[in-house]
């Protein structure tokens, strides 16, 4: 016979004795583990982030949309307190998603976040996430993270009906939804992003802050053909741009891509790129090259930029 073990459930105040000293910092440090649930590349953007006289827990950004996330966390069942917070801090805040965390949610708090949901707009919207720890015999303790309530985009997309999207985000969201599936045999564990964006850009997770990798169709400068860009971006590129230009010299001789270093003149932001062009988004008969293409670009880009990225102050 198997000999099959059994999960114990863990208090969590056994691991986390105190809720805004213990178990939001761990929260902060492990956005990953949130994003997964909510199929986003969260990075922190802060932690008991001012909002009047009071404090929301987390304050998150989505890497791949720009989009912040407020958190209201607690290790216990949820109160009316809480569910009020949230409200205020992502209104506030102007936060696109909130996000609240506890070990229990009663009915009819889901039942409000669901509520919530329904009058929300596209883009938007409310999820309640159930923590556990769990072990098995003497095992260290591992957490388990539950959705019990989400945004409901498929009915929001049939409520605003097919003519809100134009032909061309229509386009963008069936190239993505090709991409996307490739990408992640590729490259697991690199992004938990699973929607397709009707927009012809999307960003993927560098795993430091204002830093992130790159996919766009763009229309090249004195050019007029689309080209497909695959790019290290920064959002802070007074400072980032020159500690990665001092290792040029090193990236490119380990690099198999012609990069193209782009200082970002008259702006903050600046990009490391590598082109294929010309690539015409509209030209459905070569989608399979350019997706081979980018999956094979944004890895080499990663291969060559991960340490340099990692080790920047």
């Amino acid at each position: 016979m198997v000999e099959v073990a059994s999960l114990d459930e863990v208090s969590l105040r056994s691991v986390w004795r105190d809720e805004a000293r213990e178990f939001t910092p761990w929260l902060a440090a492990n956005p990953g583990l949130l994003g997964k649930e909510l199929q986003m590349d969260l990075e922190l953007e802060g932690k008991e982030v001012p909002v009047g006289t009071f404090s929301a827990d987390l304050v998150l950004r989505d890497t791949n949309t720009g989009e912040r996330v407020v958190v209201e966390n607690l290790l216990e069942t949820t109160d009316h307190d809480h569910l009020g917070k949230l409200i205020t801090y992502a209104a506030a805040l102007e936060a696109r998603w909130a996000v609240l965390v506890a070990s229990q949610f009663r009915p009819e708090h889901r039942s409000a976040l669901t509520w919530l949901n329904s009058i929300s707009g596209e883009g938007s919207g409310f999820f309640g996430i159930e923590v556990q720890a769990v072990r098995i015999a003497d095992s260290p303790t591992a957490v388990r993270l539950d959705m019990v309530a989400k945004p409901d985009d498929f009915s929001r997309r049939a409520r605003a009906g097919a003519t809100s999207l134009s032909e061309a985000g229509g386009r963008y969201i069936e190239w993505w939804a090709e991409f996307l599936p490739e990408f992640h045999v590729a490259h697991p564990g690199w992004s938990n992003a699973q929607t397709p964006s009707p927009y012809n850009w999307m960003n993927f997770p560098s795993g430091k802050g204002g830093v992130r990798y790159g996919l766009n169709f763009a229309y090249p400068t004195g050019a007029s053909n689309y080209s497909l860009s695959a790019h290290v971006y920064m959002d802070d590129g007074d400072s980032v741009y020159p500690a990665l230009e001092a290792q040029r010299s090193e990236i490119e001789a380990g690099c198999g891509l012609d990069l193209r270093w782009d200082p970002g003149e008259n702006t903050r932001s600046a990009r490391i790129e590598a082109c294929l062009d010309p690539a015409d988004p509209a030209d459905r008969a070569q989608w399979p090259e350019y997706r081979a293409w980018a999956i094979e670009t944004l890895g080499e880009l990663r291969r060559a930029f991960a340490a340099p990225i990692r080790n920047l102050p």
